[in-house]
């Protein structure tokens, strides 16, 4: 093996390791899970980087933990020697003499290095294969089902041999009869999650660091911290989503047992390490946000990259000294030069500081009340608020963000005032509020409630609400028309409308597909799409639910003919569904449902048209 390859992947693996080791023991278990994502980058950066680039030679980076690396790695092995035979006597090339002797080289073999160079790129290649294997299967799998784009970028993958859901980039792999509405509603948020994010980049890299390191431990352990830390980010989204957390943990519970097994993707129950990480996911569901103080944890990781940097000081000492030995010149540069004291002269204030300056001091220690007689010059950090002659207004949208509530919360707080949010409803494509609760207050007495909502068992973006509260003065109420808002956030809440009603209209049929199941109650349900039928028919296949005839009609399968039938929401006869033309067509839900005592089962079946 190169010795150079050998000082790096060894060097390399020791970072790794106290990094590693230091994320687990100090922040694995804190709640500030976006920061924990970063800081499992930065271990792969500095895994990679910091035996070539390493940090600063600061003067107070010991040199211990240089000098423990130098009697660990192996020497450096010396250029052969030629070995001169002992039949011919070797002579001096002179002037006088031109007789040259004959030299013959040691005949070369394999020595212990070599042999771990052969160990290392064959156990290396076989992993590489593996996941060169486990990405055909993939895109065989792709291939071979039925596969549709959603509206906001992400390709949902049909197939019966799925056996629990995953997702890998903006692809959501799923059985469709495996799953009822409310399960379903779980695995789109939970597999969204892992799509927007990107999280399959992570395990990617995971499992690449994972390849190059595969004989170090602490490579296997980062990817399961990986897959740890994305499934906990992906699980507080989920439940902040409005997800009931029972109902998501049981559903984990039950879809962890049967979970495919492939190393780079993102699952719902994730199959790896199945009962002891489902086990900790639900701790981290239960245990409270972390507090401030718990960033002092992840300082202390930050200065392991400085105790890192102290085992790879010697490589940057030997690059220093082969650039010495080629260009002695630079023998005076390349020599680090003691860092030189600061030396603090003494000074003397020319004036007293007892009493504030007019136009400085004064004015950042005016009392609050006092810096606010006149409101007119309050600026709002939230768009959602604004200041107008002592009355601070208020507004909540349906496109309103939760971030955007915290960001109101905060700037209430700026005038001792609070606002309370008791309920948040949002659709299940998280593109708008459906419901809300929500108050401005003085006190816990004194203060005015807002509710809206959509019509019971719908899904529509509610209307645009707010209300007012004085400063310093008694005075409170809500606005329920937009002709009362002041004039900025009657502009916004005119807009935001417009824009929420529009992402209703483009995603229509998904809201009444939902709206529709949801009343019918829990159950199996299969779907078919306008290309789910097409590809069927040039095929020359059928199905047992639904197929199309030869002039592109509907036609219902012999097994679900005795149906209960609707056509977008509303009941209908076999006959009105078997007129409907593929153009017409949009999709199919075959539901099987049970009544509350599991004693009749009934069938549905669900057209949605395009109109």
């Amino acid at each position: 093996m190169n010795y150079e390859l050998l000082s790096y992947l060894l060097k390399a693996s020791l970072v790794l390791a106290i990094l590693t080791t230091a994320y687990a023991w100090l922040v694995k278990r804190e709640t500030f899970l976006q920061v924990n994502r970063w800081l499992l980058w930065i271990n792969v950066a500095a895994t990679l980087l910091l035996p070539i680039i390493p940090l600063p030679d600061l003067e107070w980076v010991p040199d211990a933990p240089a000098q423990a690396v130098a009697v660990v790695l192996p020497p450096k092995p010396a250029n052969p020697v030629p070995k001169v035979t002992k039949s011919e006597p070797f002579i001096a090339p002179t002037p006088q003499a031109t007789t040259v002797s004959s030299v013959v080289l040691e005949d070369s073999s394999l020595s212990v290095w070599d042999w771990i160079g052969i160990v290392y790129g064959v156990v290396a290649g076989l992993l590489v294969l593996k996941l060169l294997i486990q990405l055909g299967a993939l895109w065989r799998l792709q291939h071979g089902s039925t596969q549709y784009e959603t509206e906001d970028g992400v390709y949902l993958i049909e197939n019966d041999k799925i056996t629990s859901p995953f997702s890998f980039f903006n692809r959501i792999f799923y059985n469709p009869t495996h799953h009822n509405d409310d399960e379903w509603a779980q695995v789109w948020a939970h597999e969204c999650v892992h799509a927007h994010q990107l999280h399959s980049i992570d395990m990617l890299t995971a499992e690449v660091l994972k390849i190059v390191f595969w004989f170090n431990p602490f490579a296997w352990w980062h990817q399961r911290l990986v897959q740890e830390t994305l499934e906990f980010i992906t699980d507080r989204a989920v439940l902040d989503s409005g997800i009931e957390k029972k109902s998501y943990q049981y559903h984990l519970l039950r879809t962890t047992l049967s979970a495919d097994k492939q190393t780079f993707t993102n699952h719902f129950g994730v199959p790896h390490f199945n009962k002891s990480l489902l086990k900790t996911r639900i701790e981290m569901m239960n245990k409270s946000k972390s507090k401030w103080m718990g960033v002092g944890k992840y300082f202390l990781f930050v200065a392991m990259l400085w105790v890192c940097a102290a085992f790879t000081k010697p490589y940057r000492a030997e690059i220093a000294a082969k650039i010495v030995k080629e260009v002695p010149e630079l023998k005076a540069v390349m020599k680090p030069k003691p860092a030189q004291k600061v030396i603090f002269n003494d000074f003397v204030l020319e004036k007293s500081l007892d009493k504030p300056q007019k136009d400085s001091v004064q004015i950042a220690v005016e009392p609050l009340a006092k810096a606010e007689a006149d409101t007119q010059t309050l600026v709002s950090s939230s768009k959602y608020i604004t200041y107008e002659k002592g009355v601070l207004h208020w507004l909540v949208t349906p496109k309103t963000t939760l971030e955007d509530l915290v960001e109101m919360k905060k700037e209430f707080a700026k005038r001792d005032l609070m606002f309370e949010v008791t309920e948040v409803k949002r659709d299940p494509l998280n593109s708008f509020i459906i419901g809300i609760t929500a108050g401005a207050f003085r006190n816990e007495r004194s203060g005015a409630t807002i509710r809206a909502y959509a019509p019971e068992n719908s899904i529509r973006p509610i209307p645009s609400r707010g209300g007012y509260i004085s400063i310093g003065k008694f005075g409170f109420g809500g606005t329920s028309f937009k002709k009362d808002m002041v004039g900025a956030l009657r502009t916004i809440a005119t807009q935001e409308e417009v824009i929420a009603q529009n992402e209703w209209d483009k995603n229509r049929i998904k809201y009444l597909q939902i709206q529709t199941t949801n009343q019918l109650g829990a159950g199996g349900s299969t779907t078919f799409t306008k290309e789910s039928l097409t590809n069927l028919k040039s095929q020359a296949k059928k199905s047992k639910y639904i197929n199309l005839s030869a002039n592109d009609l509907l036609r219902i399968a012999e097994a679900r003919r005795n149906d209960i039938f609707m056509i977008d929401g509303i009941s209908t006869t076999l006959d009105e569904i078997e007129k409907l033309s593929l153009s017409q067509f949009h999709s199919a839900v075959f539901m099987d449902t049970w009544n509350n005592g599991q004693t009749e089962k009934k069938h549905y079946t669900l057209i949605f048209t395009e109109n």
